[in-house]
């Protein structure tokens, strides 16, 4: 199992929930966390073969920002 952290830019809960369901549609995220409180607002992944880039261009159709640290 790997552990991705990713930069992002959601503010508050709203924005967690539009981006759940991309979180939830890749089989390969285990498991994840938003730390809003963090200065880069982190976004923790355990993945098993999930495709970050796909989730960081998904991100961003939904007009957010992720960056994969």
């Amino acid at each position: 199992m790997e552990l991705i952290k990713i930069k992002t830019n959601l503010s508050c809960k709203h924005c967690v929930m539009k981006v759940e369901p991309l979180l939830k549609r890749d089989k390969g995220i285990i498991d994840y966390k938003i730390d809003l409180e963090h200065p880069d607002k982190l976004l923790t992944l355990s993945s098993e073969g999930a495709d970050i880039d796909a989730l960081i261009s998904d991100f961003k159709n939904a007009g957010y920002q992720a960056k994969k640290l």
